[in-house]
């Protein structure tokens, strides 16, 4: 059966997918960054009928880079209208995905090390987005940075508004404020766009969603479908 591979390396993890000629994810794989020798073992010999690679990290070369059925993909090729010069492929390639999995115009919340929204119409054009430090980011960077915060979970229930100790009040801080300011851009898209879906993606859209945030549906596949659509869905 013919297999395609698509990779998308992130700001953190490079994930992988396999598809068979159908569109259908027989398989799919994450790993840190310093563990990409691991994932190139599971996957480096076989053999592929197309490849397709979108990264945020050049710098980082896999054994697939180099192969003659490998296509480094760049956001200005993606078939979207209005995609400016800096957006991220991954970014742009999940807008699509979304658009042409769940249909245009569709908004997309991809929340993962960053938080990042992208809405597109119904004629494809981006109509604007917005980028703000993820959930786990949130958390880190509260430890990081003062001297006697703690490193905290982040909660599985959403936690109370308003907290009663020091715990609690982080928790409720970086939880409620980031579920209300996101579930502001998502009414304020819906008064645009009144039949959009709005979908999210990440490895924090589940967290997110079990919060009640007010969305569609959570894919952690947008990018793969983006990916999908773009260059390795075989032609009728």
């Amino acid at each position: 059966m013919t297999k395609h591979l698509a990779i998308a390396i992130g700001n953190t993890r490079i994930k992988a997918v396999v598809f068979d000629r159908n569109q259908q994810i027989q398989e799919a794989y994450a790993y840190p960054h310093d563990q990409l020798a691991m994932l190139e073992a599971r996957l480096g010999a076989r053999d592929f009928a197309r490849i397709a690679i979108a990264t945020v990290v050049p710098e980082l070369i896999t054994i697939w880079h180099d192969l003659p059925q490998t296509k480094i993909l760049k956001t200005v090729d993606v078939p979207l209208q209005g995609l400016y010069a800096t957006m991220g492929c991954d970014r742009a390639l999940a807008a699509f995905g979304a658009g042409q999995s769940y249909g245009y115009p569709v908004l997309v919340i991809d929340a993962g090390t960053a938080i990042t929204l992208t809405g597109i119409d119904a004629e494809k054009n981006l109509v604007g987005g917005a980028i703000m430090a993820g959930l786990r980011s949130q958390f880190a960077c509260l430890h990081q940075n003062t001297a006697a915060l703690p490193e905290l979970e982040i909660p599985k229930i959403l936690p109370e508004r308003w907290g009663k100790d020091t715990t609690s009040s982080i928790q409720a801080g970086i939880s409620q404020i980031l579920l209300a300011g996101l579930q502001t851009y998502i009414n304020d898209w819906r008064s645009q766009f009144p039949q959009s879906s709005v979908i999210i993606t990440g490895g924090d859209g589940d967290q997110l969603r079990d919060w009640g945030l007010g969305v569609n549906a959570s894919d952690p596949h947008l990018i793969f479908r983006g990916i999908w659509h773009f260059c390795l869905k075989c032609p009728n």
